[in-house]
């Protein structure tokens, strides 16, 4: 059937019109609704799920004590003397 007896036969062409025309109907109902819906949801969903579980989560305040600051400036310590040892090295090798 070519599409000159499917214009005569306005059945035929109102029947397979209205089916393109569902057919984007449906396509744009989709990206207009559908997935914008599917997307609040799991944003919703993963937002509960977090919000419960920050519900046991436990925190903890604590003031250093001197050993844990004597720990920390010796690590400072340690990473200047590194800093400069890569420096010197640094230094040497484009000589």
């Amino acid at each position: 059937m070519n599409t000159n007896e499917m214009f005569r036969n306005k059945k035929l062409a109102y029947g397979f019109t209205s089916l393109i025309g569902m057919a984007f109907m449906g396509f744009v109902t989709g990206w207009v609704f559908l997935i914008p819906i599917a997307t609040a949801g799991f944003l919703l969903y993963g937002y509960t799920v977090y919000s419960r579980d920050q519900k046991y989560r436990i925190n903890v305040n604590y003031k250093p004590s001197d050993a844990m600051k004597a720990i920390a400036r010796r690590e400072m310590e340690l990473a200047k003397e590194k800093e400069r040892l890569m420096y010197e090295q640094r230094h040497i090798e484009m000589k």
